[in-house]
């Protein structure tokens, strides 16, 4: 059964990798949020996209640079701050709902194992990345935890990607993805995740594709 994930929480229509937006997707009934992931200076687990501050809150330069006393100074828009990845999951766990979490960066992988095993999170977690090495470090740590890998282009063999990776699933965006490697996917027993699904056409498309996970920006898409 397709479930339907609000994009860094509600990207289209609240702060983006906020709790403000990841709270109004669940409170639209959504299955879940994705989410990004960055280390700050001394260590902590970051709730935010892009490498530098500049684009989505009043701060400037790159988020590593920042304690996180500092990075909690700034406004990531409609005056919220930036979450940490505790903070997400202390609001997940208030609706029982999955968590897509993007690793950004390399050194996340033991640090974020370790806080969704605190909190007794780790069934309703799924670990994505671009680097397919994050990825074989986690499944390497955490065999029994979800993770996919990512894609910006589509593969001739997703199965052999995924397998490389000792993971889960696949990620790509709508435009790298058709019916083929979801059969693929699904034939070899693994899932498929799609992001940028953010017109009603798109959500019925992958809908009858039998895409397992489908992101959106906008969430009203799946509940007005």
């Amino acid at each position: 059964m397709t479930k339907y994930i609000g994009h860094r929480g509600a990207r289209g229509e609240k702060p983006e990798n906020t709790l403000l937006g990841i709270r109004h997707a669940l409170e639209l009934g959504l299955d879940g949020v994705e989410i990004d992931i960055h280390l700050s200076q001394d260590g902590e687990l970051i709730v935010i996209h892009d490498e530098t501050l500049d684009r989505t809150t009043n701060g400037k330069g790159s988020v590593n640079k920042y304690s996180l006393k500092k990075l909690k100074t700034f406004d990531a828009g409609m005056g919220e701050k930036i979450p940490t990845l505790s903070e997400v999951i202390d609001l997940m766990k208030e609706f029982g709902k999955e968590l897509l979490i993007e690793m950004k960066a390399p050194g996340t992988e033991e640090k974020i194992l370790k806080i969704i095993k605190e909190k007794k999170f780790t069934d309703l977690s799924i670990l994505k990345a671009f680097n397919h090495r994050l990825i074989l470090n986690f499944k390497t740590l955490a065999p029994n935890i979800r993770a996919q890998v990512l894609m910006d282009s589509l593969p001739i063999d997703p199965v052999s990607i995924i397998k490389s990776a000792k993971a889960d699933g696949i990620s790509l965006n709508t435009k790298m993805i058709d019916k083929i490697l979801v059969d693929q996917c699904h034939k070899a027993g693994f899932f498929v995740t799609t992001w940028n699904a953010n017109t009603n056409e798109d959500l019925l498309k992958f809908s009858e594709m039998k895409v397992d996970y489908i992101c959106t920006d906008y969430p009203r898409l799946v509940n007005p």
